[in-house]
């Protein structure tokens, strides 16, 4: 339910916070990071979480599962249509929630986050996050996709979402502290340009040609999976059976 996604991310957001408030305890930088800029990494993630993995395309694979998908096509939107209403009205609740949040810890622990230093920056890093929302709806559509063919799209889902978003993105830590083989692996997936490349643009901590790569790369695969998405939808509808109706 939506107030257990919202309890679930904000023990993550103190979670992660007083991790790394402990990391910098008596110190003010760590591994490249300022004690400011890894605060605002720390904020940054858990307005991405709200605003970006929280998804209602998820419904998607019930409706298949259980037959519940010919009332939705009975409905005058189209499919990706009718999800993106619905995914937006639950991001806006979202944003409200998890702005509330962020505020309010900041409050209580009395710190403040950096911001862009120039409107050039500022903006590539709202482009970034638009890329990212709309990355993040294609792909999670493309997995519910899968429940034409599979009983078991849970399964499936929990993976994505514990090993591959949450680690992947760098949405427990910057993906800096892996090894630079690794990291250099992970720029060719889709999954570090939802959280830790928006969130490096912001902190102007890389280049703009290296930011505007990193924007063209997440296109790319926003790109494919907005194809892949079409794709299983055409070919899955067919073999459609109305299961549970």
């Amino acid at each position: 339910s939506f107030f257990l996604w919202r309890i679930r991310t904000f023990l993550s957001f103190l979670t992660l916070l007083f991790f790394w408030l402990a990391v910098f305890a008596g110190k003010n930088n760590f591994a490249g990071y300022q004690k400011s800029q890894m605060l605002t990494y720390v904020v940054a993630v858990a307005f991405l979480r709200g605003l970006i993995f929280s998804t209602r395309t998820t419904a998607l694979a019930s409706w298949i599962r259980e037959g519940d998908l010919n009332i939705v096509l009975l409905r005058p939107l189209s499919i990706y249509k009718f999800l993106l209403s619905r995914d937006l009205a639950d991001k806006l609740l979202n944003f409200l929630f998890v702005v509330f949040e962020i505020i309010l810890v900041m409050k209580v622990f009395g710190f403040s986050i950096t911001f862009p230093e120039n409107w050039l920056i500022a903006a590539a890093s709202v482009v970034f996050l638009f890329f990212s929302f709309c990355l993040y709806f294609f792909l999670s559509i493309t997995i519910s996709l899968t429940a034409f063919w599979t009983d078991d799209i849970w399964a499936v889902r929990f993976l994505f979402g514990v090993i591959f978003l949450d680690f992947l993105s760098g949405a427990f830590f910057p993906l800096d502290f892996l090894p630079l083989w690794l990291k250099s692996a992970l720029a060719f997936t889709p999954f570090p340009y939802l959280v830790y490349y928006p969130i490096k643009v912001w902190l102007n901590q890389i280049p703009i040609l290296k930011a505007g790569q990193a924007m063209a790369i997440c296109f790319l695969w926003l790109c494919l999976f907005f194809w892949l998405a079409k794709w299983l939808w055409n070919k899955g509808f067919k073999e459609y059976g109305a299961y549970g109706g």
